[in-house]
């Protein structure tokens, strides 16, 4: 996302077109957008220095370590911690991963088909994606009070009586 130019957004459309050359997977795919993340990149749009063609606020690609930075705004912003063992730097907390898991179980619990889910999030095999929707306690619980819910209808619709009570 560090290299998404202006000319992949489309405001009108309401939508981003990832060139392949960017796309983690390099394939290139498109990437409708609402709610928050409209409203960030509408205000990155006012923000826009005329010369960018980055939709970051640099007019030229970030250029660096991408896990170190976002370690140190991690941590700034109180997601990650950073303690020293053995004179080096570990890190606990949140990974950039983390958010795609998360989009991914959003999608999933949402009701989007898992091959459109799939298609946004740029993962190719069923495998892989399947490792990033996890199941929690939580989905466990639900599936089995849908499961209880649905077998308590099926006795309440029973028409069937009992050959020793007919």
């Amino acid at each position: 996302m560090r290299q998404l130019e202006w000319r992949d957004v489309d405001l009108s459309g309401r939508v981003v077109r990832l060139r392949p050359e960017i796309s983690k997977n390099k394939d290139g795919r498109v990437w409708p957008f609402q709610g928050e993340l409209l409203e960030v990149i509408e205000r990155a749009k006012q923000k826009r220095v005329l010369s960018s063609l980055y939709v970051s606020d640099e007019s030229e690609p970030p250029i660096g370590n991408f896990r170190k930075a976002w370690q140190t705004a991690a941590v700034a912003a109180g997601l990650c911690k950073c303690e020293k063992i053995n004179g080096k730097k570990k890190y606990t907390g949140i990974i950039v991963h983390d958010l795609r898991r998360t989009g991914v179980r959003n999608m999933i619990r949402a009701g989007v088909p898992e091959r459109v889910a799939m298609s946004l999030s740029g993962h190719k095999t069923p495998g892989v994606f399947d490792r990033y929707n996890i199941v929690s306690e939580s989905d466990l619980r639900d599936a089995m009070t849908k499961t209880t819910a649905y077998v308590d209808s099926l006795r309440a619709a029973a028409s069937v009586a009992s050959i020793r009570t007919a």
